[in-house]
């Protein structure tokens, strides 16, 4: 599984503006830790990138008879649930 480098690297920032004793612990846990150090509203725009950059790449080693199938399967469960009332 590859590294997310934006993860990585705004996790880096965000822990160089912490207290040095705070940033010793933190590098002593590795990277999950530093992860942890990142804000809701951080973490939610990274993952949201790679999101979209994770579909498109799927997409793209898909072929079009696959999409076809995944795409005909989606729909016959969209129409298989019950309705709403």
């Amino acid at each position: 599984m590859k590294k997310n480098l934006a993860a990585v690297a705004l996790a880096k920032l965000r822990v160089k503006k912490l207290p040095p004793e705070r940033r010793k612990e933190i590098a002593s846990q590795g990277g999950k830790a530093r992860a942890r150090a990142l804000s809701k509203e951080e973490a939610t725009a990274i993952g949201r990138k790679a999101g979209k950059l994770g579909g498109r790449a799927r997409a793209d080693k898909l072929s079009s008879k696959r999409r076809s199938e995944i795409a005909r399967q989606a729909a016959a469960a969209r129409w298989a649930k019950p309705k709403k009332d």
